[in-house]
């Protein structure tokens, strides 16, 4: 019987990581969904012609956090934590794979300069966005934490507190400061 509260995710992460090769089928199972939402939301966040479709991207992501040894988890948020890093990771890798293409297009219809100069503005803006975050990290960890946590994890700033063991009020005001920084970043360039 599969259980989707926090503490079924922590039983079946615990089984997985002391090689229950089951379990990993059954956390897939109870998360799925969860982590679909969360692709939707995410890529419905992307303007332009994001081609990636969110049932890609989480099995994209199955193959990642799946494939090898078991990951290290706590519980069902430091899982979701390490979901939407690697979520992070997959959206700019494919940004990244379609601005190196050469040839290739989308199915909206553009001029063809519009179109070319359409596509890599998009892909710009993400990995953009990836460099900003990741000189946000060097600067404050935490307050990176909190955008990856909440931009791309969907975690709630309650949920966000309890992964990091800080108030909630600390979790508005790092993440007031991180939007403010990189909007900062993003229209400097």
């Amino acid at each position: 019987m599969q259980r989707s509260d926090g503490a079924g995710v922590t039983v079946l992460l615990t089984a997985w990581q002391n090689g229950d090769e089951r379990a990993a089928g059954e956390l897939m199972a109870v998360v799925y969904q969860q982590l679909r939402s969360l692709a939707e939301i995410y890529l419905r966040r992307e303007k332009g012609p994001i081609t990636l479709q969110p049932t890609a991207l989480v099995n994209e992501l199955y193959l990642a956090l799946f494939a090898g040894q078991p990951v290290k988890c706590e519980d069902r948020l430091h899982f979701l934590h390490i979901a939407a890093r690697q979520m992070r990771n997959l959206v700019i890798d494919y940004a990244r794979r379609r601005k190196n293409l050469k040839r290739g297009g989308d199915v909206q219809k553009f001029a063809l300069d519009e179109a070319r100069d359409h596509a890599i503005q998009v892909d710009d803006q993400l990995t953009d966005l990836n460099e900003a975050l990741n000189r946000l990290e060097k600067m404050d960890e935490r307050s990176a934490k909190i955008v990856e946590l909440r931009f791309f994890g969907g975690l709630t700033e309650r949920e966000i507190g309890d992964l990091l063991g800080i108030s909630v009020p600390t979790v508005k005001r790092d993440w007031e400061f991180a939007r403010t920084w990189l909007l900062a970043q993003l229209s400097s360039q």
